[in-house]
Order: structure tokens, then C-alpha cells, then sequence
């Protein structure tokens, strides 16, 4: 073999032998021939916010009955007008005062003996949804009662800056899950250097159990306790180490 060539073969194989093993040298415990934008790691991370509520929401209501169902319904118009004027010489808005329910049913009585159903009259009634700042939720049931609503539903709670709570929520949740990623690349040769993808999986606001009212309860102040109110969030998040 020509001397320039067998130099020329020897070069190449040299060459070829470098490239090879260059893919194959170790870096740290992991190999170098993954390229590092390939790196990730996916984490979950949670975060909440706890808070006193500051909002409540009264959930009640009014009927009248009679023979009548147009009467039914005259009453119960002035049952339920007599019930709005007391919430707003309470303070409240008529923009916090919404109808839920409106509702006209006849009211039947059932004989066992004969097995037949007898109509004794008709039922109007009205819901109300109603918001009110928390201090002042037992002066305002109290005051309604007195007017004449005879079925409460109960209360729940919400806080004002919801909006907010979330958001600090969020950034809680993606502490966690950064916390989780550096926890798992310790006592390695790897660091986190960015992320690849962010996604907010679930947002969830659970309201406090109701608190429920006897429709007889006319005390001056019935007492109301919001309790406190959690906003839990999740995130997904995809971390590149190096």
C-alpha cells in the first residue's frame, strides 16, 4: 500500500475512534451523548392559602298559602316586599339581594283509606340569596325572621379578595414544586437551570360546611363564625437540569 495512503487511513481511523468515544465519556453519573435540552424533570407541586372569610351569603325564604293560587300569590307579593324593605333599612344593597326560587305549587292530602289525593290549596314561595359582610349576618337573620321569613337554607362563606388568594396560592405551589426538584437532583452533579413547561392543573375554593338556622331564632345578635377558608392549587411543572 501506497505510504501517503496507509498515513491517510491511519488519520481517519484516529479521527473516527476520537468522535466515538467522545460520545461515549461520562459526565458526572450521567452519559454525555444526551443532549441537555433533553434534561427535565416533572414535578407536582402544591400550594394553598388559608384565610378568614369576611363575606357570607344567607340563603332563605317565604310562602304563603291559600285556596286561591292568584292569592297565593298576592301574599306572597307582599310577604317578600315587606322582606326586601327590612334588608335594605339593613344596609344592604338591592344589587346583594337576589331571587333564587320562585315557585307556585298546589298542596294535595292524601287519604290512605280511599287512595286518592285531595287539593287543599296552593303554595307560593320565594328564595333569597343574600350578601352581607360576616359582623353583620346574626342582626340581619334575626331582623328577617322577625319579618315574617319562616325557612332558612343556611350560610356560606367566600372572602373578598379571592382573586388574590389564588395567585398567592400559585406562587406557593410553584415553591413546592421547585423545593421537589432541587430535593431530587441532591447529592448529584446536576442543578436546575429553567423550565421547560408550566400547567396549572387544579384551582379548588371549598366552602365551609353551612351553618343552619332554626326559622324560630329571634335573638338579637344570632352569633356566626365564618370559620376559615382554604384555596388549594396544583401545578405541573417540567424543570431542565444541567
Amino acid at each position: 500500500m501506497n505510504k501517503k495512503l496507509l498515513v491517510l487511513f491511519v488519520v481517519v481511523a484516529i479521527l473516527t475512534v476520537v468522535f466515538i468515544g467522545g460520545k461515549t465519556l461520562p459526565k458526572g453519573v450521567a452519559t454525555a451523548d444526551s443532549d441537555p435540552t433533553n434534561h427535565t424533570i416533572s414535578v407536582t407541586g402544591e400550594g394553598y392559602v388559608e384565610v378568614i372569610p369576611d363575606i357570607a351569603y344567607l340563603n332563605f325564604g317565604v310562602f304563603f298559602e291559600d285556596l286561591d293560587p292568584a292569592k297565593a300569590m298576592d301574599g306572597l307579593a307582599t310577604k317578600a316586599s315587606g322582606i326586601v324593605d327590612v334588608l335594605v333599612k339593613q344596609g344592604i344593597a338591592k344589587e346583594k339581594i337576589k331571587t333564587s326560587v320562585l315557585n307556585l305549587s298546589p298542596i294535595y292530602s292524601y287519604n290512605p283509606q280511599t287512595g286518592k289525593s285531595t287539593l287543599e290549596g296552593y303554595r307560593a314561595s320565594e328564595n333569597f340569596i343574600v350578601e352581607t359582610k360576616i359582623l353583620d349576618a346574626g342582626k340581619i337573620l334575626s331582623a328577617i325572621v322577625k319579618a315574617g321569613v319562616n325557612d332558612i337554607g343556611g350560610i356560606s362563606f367566600d372572602a373578598s379578595n379571592k382573586d388574590n388568594l389564588k395567585l398567592q396560592a400559585i406562587e406557593n405551589a410553584m415553591k413546592n414544586a421547585r423545593a421537589k426538584a432541587d430535593a431530587s437532583l441532591k447529592n448529584t452533579n446536576y442543578k436546575v437551570t429553567g423550565i421547560k413547561s408550566i400547567s396549572i392543573e387544579s384551582i379548588s375554593y371549598p366552602q365551609p360546611v353551612f351553618k343552619s338556622f332554626a326559622a324560630g331564632a329571634t335573638q338579637a345578635n344570632v352569633p356566626v363564625e365564618g370559620g376559615t377558608l382554604k384555596v388549594n392549587v396544583n401545578v405541573q411543572v417540567v424543570f431542565t437540569f444541567d
